[in-house]
């Protein structure tokens, strides 16, 4: 979430700093003082002004916070496997459903979880909220 602020923050103020660049490189010159000046100046074609360097910072920023998502996002799905390569019988868990369980059996892509007395239930990987213990430890 705080990536998402900064990067907002970055956009507002990288369009008003090139915003005014621009409004200032556009400034009409000044008026010529005799219109005889005027009459004697050859007229000039007016030569399309590239902008490509008042994108180059906006583009920068975009590809630094994609990275920087990306990287965030690495992060979190390698703890979440750390997590899962954890769990071992006896463990007790938070379903996402909210119910509090103990590990009965660990299979390659669920666990069976006892969630009351004689009450066993069968929960895929990806229903595991969190391990109980690493909550306790966090605490301390």
């Amino acid at each position: 979430m705080k990536f998402k602020t900064l990067f907002i923050a970055l956009m507002i103020a990288s369009s008003c700093w090139f915003g005014t660049v621009n409004a200032a490189d556009a400034a009409p010159a000044a008026a010529p003082a005799a219109a005889e000046q005027v009459a004697a100046a050859p007229a000039k074609k007016a030569q399309p002004q590239s902008n490509w360097k008042g994108m180059l910072v906006p583009i920068l920023i975009v590809v630094v916070m994609i990275f920087l998502f990306s990287r965030a996002n690495k992060k979190q799905q390698r703890q979440r496997q750390e997590m899962m390569d954890k769990i071992v019988k006896g463990s007790k868990v938070l379903l996402n459903s909210g119910v509090y369980g103990k590990v009965i059996e660990v299979k390659e892509k669920e666990f069976l979880v006892e969630i009351a007395e004689n009450v066993r239930v069968l929960v895929i990987k990806e229903g595991i909220a969190r391990i109980e213990e690493e909550q306790k430890e966090e605490s301390k």
